[in-house]
């Protein structure tokens, strides 16, 4: 008997290890399959790591500027509050869409500029592409065939040329088009300048004011009462917690396998797999990462877009913008490819005040996303003090002005030419290569001060940037 309750005990103590060693055997599967599968990390569980909701593409995906054309040479420009324009134009689409008599009618440049140029008009400018297709079925119309042959748009609006009509174009390969249904809806009517665009700068074309035949428009004079905005780093503490939540979310808690590199200049470079992923906090602040996608299916603009903002709100990268006093919106969306890789390069610009802040090299956040993945981003925030009380607005020097002194260093930077050269075939190839003159900040290299400046950029995506009340050169950029 005793025999065999010594029997029964072993039989039971081999049976217990039994199970503990496949059990431990399942746990180990389980836990290594989910880590490999990305839905278990050390991060997930950690009580700092929370959760951050991505910001609304719709608050990202603002227009550059609405454009009221008064039918007599003349405009008004709004830059600031152009969103709600934006969403009434959509509903247009949406009704010229569900009408079966829809017709689309591919026009010329010309009769597209003369519909907006001759005629009371309103026109919608974004600064990139937008895949047609995708931006009618976020709002939810269908495909329908008589809108296929427009693929990227950039500009809708609407004329008194035809008011029951729709106009777009792809200016950037100059594709314009006409959406025409039978019927008495104005609809230039409603997208019609309000009571309060009245109060906008009046503008004119370049060609009109300088000479020539550029139909960019500017301003004849402006007021401002922006002043200096001083500006610094993010705080070290903000940094650092940043940095440890792309820390845990790149590389998770497989820490050991990560190769940390610091240099004498104080950059710190995080390396993983042989640097198939790496993670730089350089000294100044700028944050770098870089990530072999694997190979999946391209996401289109919008999905691409929503994979960038994600990635930034979950790294607290986009709730640190809003904390010291910047507003990301989208500044230019580029299509890139790596191999048969697809995706976009995705740049954000900042707004203080509904201000537009340029620096005068790069720009705040940038991210690119091949194939549905991030695999690039460098953030380049910075944190503004208080903007100063709203002042009593002043003139500022003419765009005009700016350009007439300043234009032999316009075309010597333009060209890269220093010799000298016949006045006015340098100021004609100013005025006709000028594409942009607006008001905003900048922030300059070694400069601790947000300066007011008039923003000049060229055709060839050259900026140049001159102190807002006295035109003088303050800096370039690209």
């Amino acid at each position: 008997m005793h025999k065999d309750g010594s029997n029964r005990i072993e039989h039971l103590k081999t049976a217990v290890l039994v199970v503990l060693f496949v059990t431990t055997i399942l746990l180990l599967y389980l836990l290594w399959s989910l880590d490999a599968q990305g839905s278990f990390h050390l991060p997930d569980i950690l009580p700092h790591r929370e959760a951050q909701n991505p910001p609304d593409t719709d608050l990202v995906v603002v227009p550059d500027s609405v454009v009221y054309g008064m039918g007599d040479g003349s405009f008004r420009r709004e830059r600031f509050y152009t969103t709600e324009i934006f969403k009434k134009s959509i509903l247009h689409l949406k009704a010229l869409h569900r009408d079966p008599a829809l017709s689309v009618t591919e026009i010329t440049k010309e009769q597209f500029s003369s519909a907006l140029m001759e005629y009371r008009s309103s026109a919608i400018y974004f600064s990139y592409g937008i895949p047609f297709r995708e931006l009618c079925s976020r709002n939810d119309m269908p495909f329908v065939v008589a809108l296929d042959a427009i693929r990227t748009i950039d500009v809708l609006a609407f004329s008194e040329a035809s008011p029951e009509s729709m106009f777009v174009a792809d200016s950037t390969n100059e594709h314009y088009y006409r959406l025409h249904a039978p019927g008495e809806t104005d609809r230039y009517a409603d997208m019609a300048e309000s009571e309060e665009s009245i109060t906008l700068s009046v503008c004119y074309t370049i060609g009109n004011i300088l000479g020539g035949d550029n139909q960019e428009l500017m301003p004849l004079f402006e007021e401002s009462s922006l002043m200096p905005v001083r500006w610094k780093s993010d705080s070290e503490e903000t940094s650092q917690s940043i940095r440890l939540l792309l820390l845990e979310s790149l590389f998770g808690e497989n820490l050991d396998f990560v190769r940390r590199i610091a240099d004498n200049a104080g950059n710190v470079t995080y390396l993983y797999g042989y640097g198939k992923k790496t993670f730089t906090y350089q000294s100044d602040g700028v944050l770098e990462y870089k990530n072999e996608a694997a190979d999946a299916t391209a996401g289109g603009f919008y999905k691409d877009l929503e994979t960038a903002l994600s990635f930034a709100a979950v790294n607290g990268l986009w709730d640190g913008a809003e904390a010291s006093g910047l507003r990301l919106t989208l500044r230019n969306a580029e299509v890139i490819s790596n191999g048969k890789q697809e995706g976009y390069r995705f740049g954000f610009g900042a707004h203080i005040a509904e201000h537009p802040l340029y620096y005068e090299a790069g720009l705040p956040l940038i991210v690119e996303v091949l194939d549905g993945q991030v695999s690039y981003l460098r953030s380049d925030m910075i944190a503004v003090e208080r903007m100063p009380a709203h002042g009593q607005e002043k003139p500022v020097q003419d765009p005009a002005n700016v350009i007439a002194r300043n234009y032999n260093h316009i075309y010597n930077v333009s060209t890269g030419n220093v010799l000298s050269v016949n006045q006015d075939i340098a100021f004609q190839y100013v005025v006709s290569s000028v594409r942009d003159v607006r008001v905003g900040l900048v922030r300059l290299l070694n400069n601790e001060w947000l300066q007011p400046a008039w923003i000049l950029e060229t055709r060839g995506g050259q900026r140049f940037y001159f102190s807002l009340y006295e035109a003088i050169p303050i800096g370039t950029g690209k």
